[in-house]
């Protein structure tokens, strides 16, 4: 078993999501905030060029431009394929044995009222022990397991063997909130102390049951002939990410006001509901399926990059 020795803070990955960017800024300054005994912690403002213009990007997602095909492929020269390859050999290399740092945690805003969520995209132990350590400490934040709309693990975090994005929000883009700085900041102490304490050996916890939602589907807008947005998140829906939808519940309205059901035989939960980034996606909402994680560790470190046998789904 190895000890974690390097954790990356990163924000600014979306230049228009100012907390983490400005969170970043704040521990620049006074790093003795995140220092802990036992490990280094890295801080690194990914985007800065698009930070400086308040724009979510400047020429494509740099959180989409982390797969290794497109990290090698030497055509890929985009200013955020460019910055996504320094990235990657700064902080990976993705998929190395050895890489220059153990653990990414990566800060985001979302226009969506998902609190502070916790985004897993693997089944990796290191970050699923991290992430349950977060909610236990915080009981208002969720988890949830998504890939994005790539079905890739293409995320910033994923260059280090084990991470995760937080998405706390709402908040509009290009804006800076007292509420939702604090609940970040908050959130990363919490994971900074978890790996302080794995290191020596003094977690207080040793096994629980976690309330997970589990990525099923990604819904678009309705839409008429010309491809145009023909309806927008019903009322009922809008502002209540996690609501469990069932067959017949309001979904959306479309302009005219005429109501369309969720249709859905499954009852499933809506998350990134009306997400201002994700229009240029064609996407809605994601919807989810409520499960429970099963998971136990020990106090001994488990290896960064091995995924865990102790975690299995129980019943939803």
């Amino acid at each position: 078993m190895k000890a974690v020795k390097r954790i990356a803070i990163i924000g600014g990955t979306h230049g228009n999501e100012k907390t983490g960017a400005w969170l970043l800024k704040k521990f620049m300054k006074r790093p003795e905030l995140v220092r802990r005994e036992g490990f280094e912690t890295v801080l690194r403002i990914s985007n800065e060029k698009a930070v400086e213009r308040c724009v979510r990007y400047i020429e494509e997602d740099l959180n989409r431009r982390f797969n290794p095909v497109e990290l090698a492929d030497p055509e890929k020269n985009s200013y955020e394929a460019l910055l996504a390859k320094e990235l990657n050999e700064e902080l990976g290399p993705k998929g190395a044995e050895k890489t220059a740092v153990d653990f990414i945690v990566d800060l985001h805003t979302t226009t969506s009222a998902m609190g502070v969520t916790a985004i897993l995209d693997s089944e990796n132990a290191l970050a699923w022990q991290a992430a349950t350590y977060l909610k236990a400490h915080d009981p208002d934040v969720r988890i949830f397991t998504w890939k994005g709309d790539t079905g890739e693990s293409d995320f910033v975090h994923s260059i280090a063997p084990a991470g995760f994005a937080l998405e706390v929000g709402p908040i509009p883009q290009g804006v800076l909130r007292a509420d939702i700085f604090e609940k970040t900041e908050r959130a990363v102490h919490h994971i900074l102390d978890f790996f302080e304490k794995l290191n020596a050996g003094t977690l207080e916890e040793r096994a629980a049951e976690v309330e997970v939602y589990d990525s099923v589907t990604l819904l678009d807008f309705p839409r008429d002939e010309e491809g145009e947005i023909a309806g927008m998140v019903h009322p009922e829906l809008q502002d209540h990410d996690y609501k469990e939808l069932k067959k017949g519940d309001p979904l959306f309205m479309t302009l005219e006001g005429a109501v369309i059901p969720y249709e859905g035989e499954e009852p499933l939960h809506a998350v990134f509901v009306n997400e201002a980034a994700y229009y240029e996606k064609g996407f809605a909402m994601a919807l989810s399926r409520k499960i429970l994680k099963r998971l136990s560790w020990s106090d001994s470190v488990a290896p960064a990059g091995e995924a865990s046998t102790a975690l299995d789904e129980g019943n939803p």
